[in-house]
């Protein structure tokens, strides 16, 4: 009982935080969601822990959750983690014991899937910024192998979802969530077989619903593409018809890289410890791109609780008053979400 009010607290902060760091947030087929069933959501994995956060907390489920092992090596982390519905997921780099350990996790999963809990993978074994879904892995197949092997009988459903981004590193930005029918698992699976017809039935799911460009070297010429054209390019099944029409040899416009929102000297002077400690903290090209919004939207958080707790500090030692000191911490609310939600000139 407390570990649940203590994730549903979590799980709404953390919305929270999202709403507020992203632009805009919008989901699309939340009526395919099958929550009744035995359920794994696969996802693409372009944005660092940011996707498992929108799924968590946007889609409607509250999965469990597959993170690599690196993050857990902390004792304190690994037992929050754990306590998150967290789980780590082991590679060759994690010690050469990697597979039994990833065997005791797969049993662990089918026993989550088993008691209709959903379980949330990203099958392509890792995170890119391109905008392409990636070859899927065989972890999800594992886990569905163990989870039929432990109880033959049941209905497992695979709920395919697409994350995109206007521009992933930067801020502020936009995410749109897909949610595609679920696929349900005992119309392919092939006792035996490697599971082919089932993984193409995900990748395509999940390419649908996701930007996808399958040749990378036409990669940055096709967004740029989609750009000049006035698509929203986080609208992925508009965007993918488009492309699909698109001829190779068409010329493209040029258009300017979309960066980040020109900041006013006010919000700069209100919150200073982001700005001054930022780029000292995370230089330039230390990070990956594709862990750049999670380290931003956790220093953002930390920056915020400081500079509320610092205003608060300051209005009580000049002795103003608690309508004073109220009302500065709500001016500076609301001029950080004007900026953020204000449509960019």
């Amino acid at each position: 009982m407390i570990q649940d009010w203590f994730n549903a607290g979590v799980r709404a902060f953390v919305r929270s935080a999202l709403w507020v760091y992203y632009k805009d947030i919008q989901v699309h087929g939340r009526e395919h969601l099958k929550k009744d069933k035995p359920l794994m959501v696969l996802a693409n994995h372009q944005n660092g822990l940011i996707d498992p956060l929108v799924i968590g907390t946007y889609s409607g489920l509250y999965p469990y959750y597959l993170a690599r092992a690196d993050v857990f090596n902390h004792a304190l982390i690994h037992r929050i983690l754990r306590y998150l519905r967290m789980m780590p997921i082991y590679r060759l780099r994690d010690g050469r014991d990697f597979a039994q350990k990833n065997e005791e996790i797969y049993q662990r999963c089918a026993q989550i899937i088993r008691k209709n809990d959903p379980l949330l993978l990203f099958p392509e074994g890792g995170h890119g910024r391109k905008r392409k879904v990636r070859p899927l892995k065989n972890g999800f197949i594992h886990i569905l192998s163990k989870t039929l092997a432990q109880d033959p009988e049941i209905d497992v459903w695979i709920q395919p979802m697409g994350v995109n981004y206007t521009n992933l590193t930067e801020f502020p930005d936009q995410v749109r969530l897909y949610i595609a029918p679920a696929i349900r698992v005992k119309d392919y699976w092939q006792e035996g077989e490697d599971q082919t017809l089932l993984k193409q039935a995900v990748f395509d799911s999940i390419c649908r619903c996701t930007v996808h460009i399958e040749d990378l070297s036409h990669h940055d010429r096709l967004v740029s593409q989609v750009m000049a054209s006035g698509l929203d390019i986080t609208r992925a099944p508009e965007v993918n018809e488009y492309l699909q029409q698109l001829p190779l040899d068409v010329s493209v416009i040029e258009v300017d890289t979309p960066v980040t929102q020109k900041i006013p000297w006010i919000l700069r002077l209100m919150w200073w410890p982001i700005w001054w400690l930022w780029p000292k903290i995370f230089p330039a090209n230390s990070t990956e791109p594709e862990m750049r919004s999670t380290f931003r939207l956790t220093w953002s958080v930390l920056a915020a609780l400081f500079s509320y707790v610092l205003i608060v500090v300051l209005g009580t030692l000049t002795g103003s008053s608690y309508q004073a000191i109220s009302l500065a911490l709500g001016l500076h609310a609301l001029l950080t979400l004007w900026w953020i939600k204000k449509k960019a000139d």
